[in-house]
C-alpha cells in the first residue's frame, strides 16, 4: 500500500512491458544475480526426482541424487548440447538419459556412459 492519493500514481509506460531490450536488462541486472526459486523441496520426495524449470534463458534441472541430496544442472547434454530432459517433471530412476545419442549420467552430474 502506498500513502500517496490515487490521483497522483503513476504506472509505468507500456514499453516497460513489451520492449525487449528492457526485458534484457532486467534478466542480466536482476534475476541473473539473485537466487531464484525453482522448486519446493517436498515436490522432489523421492531419489530420482527431477523437476525441469526456465531460469531466465537456461533450462535447468533439479534433481534429487540417491544419497538424497537435491543438485542443480544445466538441463543440457555435454556431446551436442540437446536437451537432457524434455518433460517438467519425472522420475529418471538412476540415472539421466540424454534422448539424442543416449549419453547417460549419474545423478550427480558425472558421466556414467558415452
Amino acid at each position: 500500500m502506498t500513502s500517496t492519493p490515487l490521483r497522483l500514481q503513476r504506472t509505468l509506460p507500456g514499453r516497460y512491458y513489451t520492449e525487449q531490450d528492457i526485458f534484457d536488462a532486467e534478466q542480466e541486472k536482476i534475476f541473473a544475480r539473485e537466487w531464484v526459486y525453482v522448486a519446493h523441496v517436498g515436490e522432489l520426495p523421492a531419489a530420482g526426482d527431477v523437476v525441469r524449470c526456465q531460469v531466465g534463458p537456461e533450462s535447468v534441472l533439479i534433481v534429487r541424487g540417491q544419497d538424497g541430496d537435491l543438485r542443480a544442472f544445466l538441463n543440457v547434454c555435454r556431446h551436442r548440447g540437446s536437451a537432457v530432459c524434455l518433460t517438467e517433471r519425472a522420475n529418471v530412476g538412476r540415472a539421466l538419459r540424454c534422448p539424442y545419442h543416449s549419453w547417460t549420467y549419474h545423478l550427480d552430474g558425472t558421466l556414467r556412459s558415452a
